[in-house]
């Protein structure tokens, strides 16, 4: 009897919560919706009022998952309403959702399984599609999909803010905090805060868009005024807080970067003068190919005209053809009359054999008679010398 299977001890998936800095815009159903439809669990929702009194009433939850209506009376600056929902959280792991973007099925679920493989790794993210919602659907215009690398961290955020799920279990990672100095790029900031606890795990797989906004983009593409002063402040902000050791691998990845910019550089300088070159031997066989076409269509041109000969030929030949059929059927007739007429001619020539010989027979037969005259005229003449016997007379008769 085998012994009995040992017991398996489980343990529940920690809880997630989805923080949504909302403005109140009508984009914010989409985004609900999308944290709604995601079949991972726990995951509880923490709605931060960011307008303020003006907002609408919170919906009572995001389908099966929990909804806590978080509202501190004023509006909050971004950097404000993101740690308002970090003091309200309640889940180990946590996730923002701004009221335009969304998640797509699977998000959470994908992030949560390489958080509990990864344990070392304080975050855990996937690709991100940027994008538009237009009359014709969703239009992509870029996509989230890099390798960690907190050197290039340093430099830019190649990271949206809900492609990421981060593990607060460890004291130093809750410290984390959203500046408030910063209301752009913060999100930016905070990722630099946490590489300096542990690593990223990438998920590749796109399982969320980012939305752009309606006549303008992400701050991450924007090259604009207060976009530049934003991220010199962020920069100047570590800077002065690095070691000598972190400025001088700053200093290395940026003469490495150098290196390859120039090498790249002098690369693309050797492939432009090389398609200039191309572009010159283009031109020139394209000038060869137009001379070799006004060539070809002379030719075809001189063999139209043969062709129109040919056809002019054609036509005669069939001609020809039809008078020498007429010639050769007036042959046959020919040649049947001659028959015709040989065999008349047998006949007459045969009635003329039978006449000459009927003739000859004629001859002979005068010849005969002519013997016969003769013989007579010689009777008559011996005759004719003896005495006449006296004829009688109707007397002596």
């Amino acid at each position: 009897m085998s012994d009995p299977a040992p017991d398996v001890c489980v343990t529940p998936p920690p809880l997630i919560s989805v923080i949504v800095r909302s403005m109140g815009r009508p984009s914010l159903a989409a985004a609900l919706a999308s944290i709604a439809a995601q079949q991972q669990s726990p995951v509880e929702v923490l709605l931060v009022n960011a307008l303020g009194p003006g907002h609408g009433p919170p919906p009572a939850a995001a389908g099966a998952h929990p909804l806590r209506w978080i509202d501190l009376g004023r509006a909050l600056p971004r950097s404000a309403a993101a740690n308002a929902g970090l003091d309200a959280a309640s889940g180990p792991w946590v996730i923002f959702l701004d009221d335009d973007d969304v998640f797509l099925p699977g998000h959470l679920s994908r992030l949560a399984a390489a958080l509990s493989v990864h344990r070392d790794a304080v975050a855990a993210y996937a690709d991100v599609e940027y994008g538009r919602q237009g009359a014709a659907g969703w239009a992509s215009e870029h996509v989230f999909a890099a390798d960690f690398d907190p050197l290039r961290l340093r430099f830019e955020n190649f990271l949206p803010l809900h492609a990421v799920l981060v593990d607060r279990g460890a004291e130093a990672v809750r410290r984390c905090r959203f500046d408030e100095q910063i209301d752009l790029f913060e999100d930016w900031d905070w990722w630099l805060q946490l590489t300096r606890l542990g690593p990223f795990v990438r998920v590749p797989g796109v399982s969320a868009r980012y939305v752009a906004a309606d006549g303008g983009g992400s701050g991450v593409f924007s090259d604009n005024l207060a976009a530049s002063r934003a991220r010199e402040h962020l920069l100047l902000k570590w800077l002065a807080t690095d070691t000598p050791a972190e400025r001088l691998r700053l200093l290395l990845a940026l003469q490495t970067h150098f290196r390859t910019a120039h090498q790249t550089a002098d690369l693309l300088a050797l492939a432009q003068r090389t398609e200039q070159d191309l572009r010159s031997m283009l031109a020139a066989r394209v000038r060869e190919v137009a001379e070799a076409c006004a060539e070809l269509d002379g030719l075809r041109c001189v063999v139209a005209a043969r062709e129109r000969e040919i056809a002019d030929f054609d036509a005669q030949l069939a001609e020809v053809r039809q008078v020498l059929a007429s010639r050769e059927q007036e042959i046959v007739d020919a040649n049947a009359q001659i028959g015709d007429l040989r065999q008349v001619l047998a006949a007459r020539e045969r009635e003329l054999a039978d006449n000459l010989a009927h003739s000859q027979g004629l001859a002979r037969i005068l010849v005969a008679r002519d013997d016969e005259i003769t013989h007579l005229k010689a009777q008559s003449s011996t005759q004719r010398g003896k005495p006449a016997a006296r004829r009688p007379t109707d007397e002596t008769t």
